[in-house]
């Protein structure tokens, strides 16, 4: 299973046996008591809640997953969930971070919400740079940069979650998912003000190539394009884009 990253070579990596005892002795629990099912943000089917750890079905990308975000933990990142290992009924035990997972994207974010969410991004990718988790590529890319897979605290993000899309990708792409799905910048409307809420989160991220505002386009193309029926919003989404993707990319630049 997995993404350029198989099972032995993760537990030979980063040694997962010595890393779960060690868990154990700290105390952390492995056991189910009362599951409540998580329906925040866009939930996976069957993710519940057992105490301060949230479990889920293991997906084919799983091993690929617990790799990095062992390694993410063990770089200090603390906007990931831990990985604690698999319970007996076959899923894996993540850490609960407490706050709100938005339903859905719509959300209108304060300049400073969206710098907090592009420096978690940015931390990411300079900690999977040149790892085998960016293997054939830059960085290590979770492909759904969306709002509800963000966990907020005062309406700031603090973590981000579902960690099954993730596989390595280049830095200007996995920037323009984040800047279309997370900052949204239709919700603001056309011209300026839009592009002052992107150009804040790009000046968090800090790292500037040509043609952010050209992967935030292409996002919203694959997103129409694989949907049978995008509906009126997503058509309007691609035209809001297309307008104004000129204006964006001459504010990035």
């Amino acid at each position: 299973m997995g993404t350029s990253i198989h099972a032995v070579d993760v537990i030979a990596f980063y040694k997962v046996k010595d890393y779960h005892l060690d868990r154990a002795r700290l105390g952390f629990s492995v056991t189910s008591h009362d599951e409540v099912p998580l329906l925040g943000g866009m939930s996976t089917p069957g993710v519940v809640r057992v105490d301060a750890t949230v479990r889920r079905p293991l997906c084919e990308n799983s091993d690929y997953v617990h790799g990095l975000l062992l390694h993410l933990e063990r770089c200090g990142f603390e906007g990931a969930p831990r990985f604690l290992g698999v319970d007996r009924k076959g899923r894996e035990i993540l850490s609960f971070i407490d706050g709100f997972a938005p339903p859905h994207n719509g959300f209108t974010l304060t300049e400073d919400a969206v710098r907090v969410g592009a420096k978690l991004v940015r931390d990411v990718h300079d900690l999977t740079q040149g790892t085998p988790f960016a293997a054939g590529s830059e960085v290590a890319a979770h492909r759904n940069l969306s709002q509800p897979n963000f966990v907020f605290r005062d309406m700031v993000p603090v973590a981000i979650i579902d960690w099954d899309s993730t596989r390595p990708g280049t830095r200007v792409d996995n920037l323009g998912d984040f800047l279309w799905a997370f900052v949204h910048p239709a919700l603001y409307g056309d011209g300026e003000p839009a592009a002052r809420m992107l150009a804040a989160a790009v000046d968090a991220y800090g790292h500037h190539e040509a043609g952010v505002a050209e992967a935030m386009l292409d996002h919203v193309r694959r997103f129409v394009l694989d949907d049978p029926d995008p509906g009126e919003w997503g058509l309007g989404e691609l035209e809001y884009m297309e307008r104004n993707a000129p204006l964006f990319e001459a504010r990035f630049s």
